[in-house]
C-alpha cells in the first residue's frame, strides 16, 4: 500500500508505516493505526522495533483542527 493510500484509508488516525522504498509516497505496510495519540505511543513502546526496522509515523489529518489557527 502506498503511504498516501494509507492516509486516505485511515483519516484522523495516527499511522505506523514501514516503507519498502524511499520517496515521497513510498510503497509499504501499515503496522497499526489508532485515533488516540496516547494509545498509539503506548503501542509503539510495546513494539519490537529491531524486527520492524525503519518506521514512519504520521497523522492522517489536518495538523490544526478546523476552527483553530496557529501563529509562528
Amino acid at each position: 500500500m502506498k503511504l498516501e493510500e494509507a492516509k486516505s484509508k485511515y483519516p484522523g488516525e495516527w499511522i505506523a508505516f514501514v516503507p519498502f522504498e524511499e520517496g515521497s509516497n513510498p510503497e509499504g505496510e501499515v503496522i497499526f493505526h489508532i485515533k488516540d495519540r496516547h494509545l498509539f505511543d503506548k503501542k509503539i513502546l510495546e513494539c519490537d522495533l529491531g524486527k520492524l526496522g525503519d518506521i514512519y509515523i504520521t497523522f492522517a489529518g489536518p495538523s490544526i483542527p478546523e476552527g483553530y489557527a496557529a501563529m509562528f
